[in-house]
């Protein structure tokens, strides 16, 4: 009997000081508005600042919302993606190709099946003023895409600068 073992993937998780920060200008622009309101001094271009800011707050809530969410899911069968929004299924053997491109932070692979498809980045890490501040993406990200190009019997077949690209033979 063949063993079905599951290995997920999770990508490393970003402090949530941001998002509470963001909120906390938003608040605190709507405050403003309002009170602005209270002395009939209200302009357009507040309305659009305070609009802009809880929009900001709510990109960014969405974006932590979706990474704690975030995992990619190995069996033998084939590669889960799902994310809050998305769940995709690739079986190995439909798995057309696998493009890698670098990014301002670790690589961005893109796994690419008929129908469907979904993207990850391996491990980067945020520099500021020389100083590491955080990580992003999936810590064992190398690992991750060198074990769906094995599974999935793709190839190297071509490179373009820094970026290559696995298909079938």
């Amino acid at each position: 009997m063949i063993e079905n073992s599951v290995r997920i993937y999770r990508p490393e998780l970003q402090t949530r000081r941001p998002e509470l920060l963001a909120w906390g200008l938003a608040v605190a622009s709507l405050l403003g508005l309002l009170l602005l309101n209270l002395g009939g001094m209200i302009f357009f271009w507040s309305l659009v600042f305070v609009v802009f800011l809880f929009f900001a707050a709510l990109s960014i809530s969405l974006g932590n919302w979706m990474d704690r969410r975030t995992q990619i899911s190995i069996d033998n069968s084939g590669v889960t993606f799902q994310n809050g929004l998305r769940n995709v299924r690739l079986d190995w053997l439909i798995i057309n190709n696998v493009k890698v491109v670098p990014s301002r932070w670790g690589e961005k692979v893109q796994v690419i099946g008929p129908k469907s498809h979904f993207e990850f980045n391996t491990l980067g890490e945020v520099v500021f003023q020389q100083k590491v501040q955080g990580q992003v993406g999936f810590q064992q990200g190398k690992l991750l895409l060198d074990e769906i190009i094995h599974k999935s019997g793709l190839t190297s077949v071509a490179k373009n600068g820094d970026s290559y690209y696995y298909s079938r033979p």
